[in-house]
Formats: structure tokens, C-alpha cells, sequence
């Protein structure tokens, strides 16, 4: 389903009823990132599924202005909610989509009674060796930007398959089909959208000095392999009775590595909030 919000057209299913939850996927990623979790969280809740600006079945603006993740990305969130219907919803997302849940939460706090945070950080401000960190990534996304520029998204994605099995974690096996699907997804994206979003990430000042402010039930989940994990292990110390779940054999992409695990974790975590339990636990997963 499309609807027209916030000037674009943003794509996007619903399944389920109960308790809405509402999941914004990674970057290059699109809804169909969640296949593999919808039939266990429908079955609970009303799961709200959308491809974010630049991503998927969703307009993908060719001004570079149009890609702002504490405005742009928020407001389109925001804009679907109450298309919806929806009050407060429980409110996550992977990796960038978990960057647009924080900034959800800060923004708009009445509308979230729950925060998952799946393979994400707040940013590089406050972080232990983040102007090195910060460096590699600017080195990467200014060659990326400029592979896609000259050579479209086939140049990325063939990058891409080819170093896969260098980021397979120890005892995890071969990369997962769902990976490689994600991978292979990615030429439907616009060289539009890729760059846009990139840049609506690298241009986020993030939320590090302001998390402490989030009060709702906060789930942080990671994979033992993520370089995330130091992120994951700070956003679990500033947000107050945040429960951190780190899932062993998983790289970035936790629900695409462990999915098993993943959907388990995640409906737990959503169980003791439902009940109105204390959700603060630090667990490292199988």
C-alpha cells in the first residue's frame, strides 16, 4: 500500500491487530528487510512495516535537502502513524531505521511505549575512539558515493558480494540467504536514494548527549560481531532500566543472521512490557 505523506509517497503494509508496532528498516534495506519476522510479531501485534525515503517502493527525492533523518525521516514516521490511526505504538528499527527510533522517541515521546533498538548506535559524539571510527567510515562513504555517481548500483553491489564472506562471524557458518538477498535487493535502490540517506546519516549529530531523557521500556539488541556492540554497550549504560540483549554467531543485520533468535528476544522483551515487569537485563544469547 502507498500513501501520499509529507510530500512523498511512502510504501508500507500492516499485519496483524493488537498493540501496534511500528519497525523502520536499516539502510539499503527496504520492508522487506522483516519477511522472516512478520508471521511471530503479527501474531502478537499490529506490525507496521514501511520502506523509508530514498528506500524501496518509496519516493526518492532527487534534492539532497530532502534527506534530513532528525526532520525529514521523523516527520515521515510521524505522518504514517497518524495516517494510521496509530497513538503510541511500540516504536524500533535496525541500524539506521534504529537512529530514526531515537530520534522518534526524543521527538515525540507520547507516541512511543516501547523503544527497540536493533544494531544501532546514537552517533559518534561521546563514543570511545570515535574520530578514528568516524574517519574509516567518511573514507568509505565518500568511495561509495562516487562508485554509484560513476557506476551506478551494480558497481556497489558486486563490492558488496564479493567481501560478503569476509564478514561471516567465527562459528555463524555462510552467509545467510536473507543477507544475500538484501545485497542483491539492492539494485532496485536509486543512486538518489543511496546517497541521500548516506549523507541523512552521516550529517545526523546524534543522540549521545540526550538519551538519558528516554523513559519508556528500551530494548538494545546486537550481534556479538557487530562493530555496533560498543555503541549498544553505551546506549544500555545512558538509558536507565534498558535491557541489552547480545546475540552470539551475528554480525550487523541480527535479524537476518539470527532470526530464530531475534523474533524470540525481541516478543520476550515485548511480554514483560505487555505485563508491566521490569525489562532491565543484560543477556548474551545464544
Amino acid at each position: 500500500m502507498k500513501a501520499h505523506l509529507n510530500g512523498i509517497d511512502i510504501n508500507y503494509e500492516v499485519y496483524g491487530e493488537g498493540t501496534p508496532l511500528v519497525l523502520a528498516h536499516g539502510y539499503t534495506a527496504s520492508l522487506d528487510m522483516w519477511r522472516e519476522q512478520v508471521p511471530a510479531f503479527s501474531a502478537r501485534y499490529r506490525l507496521v512495516i514501511y520502506d523509508t525515503r530514498g528506500h524501496g517502493a518509496t519516493t526518492a527525492p532527487a534534492d539532497p535537502a530532502c534527506y534530513d533523518l532528525a526532520r525529514d525521516y521523523v516527520a515521515d514516521q510521524l505522518a504514517l502513524m497518524d495516517h494510521l490511526g496509530i497513538g503510541a505504538a511500540y516504536v524500533g528499527g535496525l541500524s539506521m531505521g534504529g537512529m530514526i527510533a531515537q530520534e522518534f522517541a526524543l521527538q515525540h515521546p507520547e507516541r512511543v511505549r516501547a523503544l527497540l533498538l536493533f544494531d544501532t548506535g546514537p552517533g559518534m559524539s561521546g563514543l570511545p575512539r570515535a574520530p578514528e571510527l568516524r574517519a574509516r567510515l567518511e573514507q568509505g562513504r565518500r568511495a561509495m558515493q562516487a562508485a554509484a555517481r560513476t557506476s551506478g548500483m551494480a558497481a556497489i553491489v558486486d563490492g558488496l558480494r564479493e567481501s560478503a564472506a569476509a564478514f561471516v562471524p567465527p562459528g555463524s557458518g555462510t552467509v545467510p540467504g536473507a543477507v544475500r538477498r538484501h545485497v542483491e535487493n539492492m539494485r532496485k535502490m536509486s543512486v538518489d536514494g543511496l546517497i541521500g540517506a548516506n549523507q541523512a546519516m552521516h550529517d545526523w549529530p546524534g543522540t549521545y548527549e540526550r538519551l538519558a531523557a528516554v523513559t519508556v521500556p528500551t530494548l538494545i539488541l546486537v550481534g556479538q560481531e557487530d562493530p555496533l556492540l560498543v555503541a549498544a554497550n553505551a546506549m544500555h549504560r545512558t538509558i536507565r532500566g534498558s535491557r541489552l540483549v547480545v546475540l552470539r554467531r551475528s554480525g550487523h543485520g541480527t535479524n537476518m543472521w539470527r532470526p530464530e533468535s531475534f523474533a524470540r528476544r525481541t516478543l520476550d522483551f515485548l511480554a514483560a512490557v505487555d505485563a508491566g515487569r521490569p525489562v532491565a537485563r543484560y543477556i548474551v544469547s545464544l
